[in-house]
């Protein structure tokens, strides 16, 4: 029987972002879907750690990567810029791939 915090679940049910990955024969993608517009233009996840070179782009959008900056608390905030409505490619949820990078590390002790 699996018991669940309302905390717990909560935790779950409030992060607007959810995670996949694909793998190739060199590396692996990993794909943050956004179920809510950056807050301030800045996505945050947590989930991952960024290397030395580490690209952010979004699916359907036709620009270049977007810029990122490693979390004091680990993870990343990709800046997301500001994008004409007719240039968004989506409106109920957001795919960002990030390519070169790795699974962020806990400080849970």
């Amino acid at each position: 029987m699996c018991y669940v915090t309302v905390i717990q679940l909560l935790s779950v049910l409030l992060v607007y972002v959810r995670y996949t990955s694909k793998q190739a024969d060199d590396d692996t993608s990993v794909y943050a879907i956004s179920l809510a517009w950056p807050k301030d233009n800045q996505l945050i996840l947590g989930a991952v750690s960024a290397t030395a070179h580490t690209t952010v782009t979004m699916l359907g959008y036709e620009a270049q990567s977007f810029k990122w900056d490693k979390r004091a608390r680990g993870g990343i905030v990709v800046h997301v810029p500001a994008i004409q409505v007719n240039e968004i490619p989506c409106y109920w949820a957001w795919v960002f791939k990030l390519k070169h990078i790795k699974p962020a590390e806990s400080n849970v002790g």
